[in-house]
């Protein structure tokens, strides 16, 4: 039997909150909506999934497997398409705030996740422009195109890589979704003009940026396409019939050469034509309610209630604190002289640091990198409970080639809630030179394992919790946690003979906190890409292909590149409180953190004992 300090307890408990045993329908009391609470949550994700499609078929909810209604078109992106959506999410927070349940139940806590995902769904909604989606980790993105998403980059990437194909039936809806791309195409153009009546146009250079993914759509043979190869790989992988393989490859090639291809290229056109209203200020504030909308995104995204200013005044002592430390590594290691941003370039471009910028060396990268994750997932049960441990793979792949040129360094896709298909930490090979081997380690605990992989499959395993709770995004909890699991990597001693890794981290950890300063300085104090390019580079020494793309990346996501620093520093100072009872341990704590799901961080303190 089991024993748990006062502490621990908190964690039990928030693990009986996940457990199916806990989860049983209860039979309402006198008065109550006739209606099981299990029941009305899942009826709310069906209403809700309904309208976005692509999450379902992102997350493998039932909607959308075996060739499910939710599986065979792209989301409804056009004008109308889009406030049903937003409608959709204001009634379900409507819904919500007339359930009572009993408090500190599963079913409550339940409550308070899906409320407060909903709240994050409809704080900015009657703001026109863009898309909502609070599944998402961008929030209400306010342009529909750009070259870092958008449904020419997540519609295909989807179909490619999540989206099911592990049957006939889930087949036909894949064929039926590749068929339907025209016709969500044009609901896209809809939007765009809609948006740019309201007043909303991209900045230029995102728009200019975004022709190149259309274009790199267009290249090549038909039979050799990405789609192609990932519907022929695909359906082989989970053995699948000759005769129906076959017949799916011709039906797709057709469909690509003539009607997806084409739809790609009408699409290009009218967002080559916005080109001459594209904005050539970089930040939100441009827009119409631009601030008013940051201001929601830093609270649905950073998970604060913090000013930009304050925000802004966290990085810059956060840069102050971290270069310190680099200063004194840097001169021990012989390197006193310089900015910090020159002396790590060096570093970077030592050919010793390198891989080699070839196939063979791209090869010898992404196995270094699963050596890496081998190596954390080795160090599980020092860090966390046994009934914890994730059972799901973890897969490292390259960033397509197709899409690779607005992707970030790395990136991670969860695995599929019926565990049917595996997490994926995807590396971006673009420009070999901005891939130092020192970097590696670190990229790899955030994406894989202590990081975003740990955290992801230990929520998809959560049993008998409503789905709205398995696909909840709450963006400073999922990045504060992948980079508090970065540091502790570190305390665990994954750096103890390895300093160059250690540097990395910390360039690592500097960089996001230059993302505090650089998103509000973009979005509040009214900055240019060109100054925020510079600040970044300058300061953290990362390659500037990377650093351009990464600032191109806060324009586009208003506010997502908060949540990292603000979600850790939040982690660590619970930690503090958390372990100040002599009897808790840090296994514990990652137990309470993790084991109810994504959560906001008033939540986490709540599941904590320590509100």
């Amino acid at each position: 039997m089991l024993k748990f300090s006062r502490r621990e307890g908190v964690a039990a408990l928030a693990l009986m909150g996940a457990s199916p045993a806990f989860a049983r329908k209860k039979k309402p009391k006198k008065g109550a909506q006739p209606l099981a609470e299990q029941s009305l949550f899942e009826d709310m994700a069906d209403r809700l999934l309904a309208h976005l499609k692509e999450t379902a078929s992102y997350n493998g909810t039932r909607g959308a497997l075996d060739g499910g209604p939710h599986a065979r078109a792209l989301d409804d992106y056009s004008p109308a398409g889009e406030a049903a959506t937003r409608a959709e999410l204001k009634a379900a927070k409507d819904l919500l705030t007339r359930v009572r349940l009993a408090p500190d139940t599963p079913g409550a806590r339940h409550l308070a996740t899906i409320s407060a995902v909903l709240d994050n769904g409809t704080r900015s909604a009657d703001i026109p422009y863009g898309k909502v989606n609070p599944f998402n980790f961008s929030g209400h993105v306010p342009y529909l195109v750009t070259p870092v998403s958008g449904p020419h980059i997540d519609s295909i990437n989807n179909m490619m890589e999540q989206q099911s194909l592990a049957t006939a039936n889930a087949v036909d809806a894949w064929l039926e979704k590749l068929d339907a791309i025209p016709a969500g195409f044009a609901g896209v153009a809809e939007k765009l003009k809609a948006d740019k009546a309201a007043g909303a146009v991209a900045p230029r250079v995102l728009l200019e940026k975004s022709l190149a993914v259309f274009d790199a759509f267009q290249d090549g043979k038909v039979a050799n396409h990405p789609l192609i190869v990932a519907l022929t790989n695909r359906t082989a992988e989970a053995h699948l019939s000759r005769r129906i393989r076959a017949a799916a490859i011709k039906r797709a090639t057709t469909s690509l050469e003539k009607i997806v291809r084409p739809a790609f290229a009408a699409l290009r056109g009218e967002v080559a034509a916005l080109m001459a209203d594209g904005r050539i200020d970089a930040g939100l504030w441009a827009q119409p309610r631009g601030e008013e909308l940051y201001a929601a995104n830093v609270r649905a995204l950073g998970d604060t209630t913090m000013t930009p200013d304050e925000i802004h005044r966290i990085g810059i002592d956060e840069v102050s604190r971290i270069a310190g430390e680099m200063n004194a590594m840097l001169a021990k290691m012989g390197l006193p002289d310089g900015s910090i941003g020159a002396r790590m370039t060096a570093l970077a471009q030592d050919r010793k640091n390198q891989f080699p910028d070839s196939d063979k060396g791209r090869a010898a990268l992404l196995d270094y990198v699963r050596g890496k994750v081998r190596l954390a997932e080795s160090r599980y049960r020092e860090f966390l409970p046994d009934e914890l441990i994730p059972r799901q793979a973890l897969v490292v792949k390259r960033v397509p080639v197709a899409t690779q040129a607005g992707a970030p360094g790395g990136y991670y896709d969860g695995p599929s809630l019926d565990g049917s298909r595996p997490g994926t930490y995807w590396i971006n090979l673009r420009d070999m030179a901005a891939v130092a081997r020192f970097r590696l380690p670190t990229l790899s605990f955030h994406e894989g394992v202590p990081g975003h992989h740990t955290q992801g499959a230990i929520t998809a395993a959560l049993g008998e919790a409503p789905t709205l709770v398995r696909i909840a995004s709450f963006n400073a909890y999922q990045e504060g946690w992948a980079l508090y699991a970065e540091r502790l990597m570190a305390e665990m001693g994954m750096y103890e003979n390895d300093p160059l890794g250690d540097l990395g981290r910390l360039q690592d950890e500097l960089f996001r906190a230059v993302r505090l300063v650089v998103d509000t300085g973009l979005h509040h104090k009214r900055w240019t890409r060109e100054q925020a390019i510079r600040t970044m580079r300058d300061a953290t020494g990362i390659a500037e292909s990377r650093v351009t793309a990464e600032v191109e990346r806060y324009m586009a996501w208003p506010g997502q590149a908060l949540g990292y620093k603000l979600g850790q520093l939040r982690l660590l100072n619970l930690r503090k409180q958390y372990m100040a009872d002599e009897q808790a341990t840090a296994k514990a704590f990652h137990g309470a953190v993790l084991g109810g799901g994504a959560v906001p961080l008033d939540l986490v303190e709540a599941r904590l004992g320590l509100s």
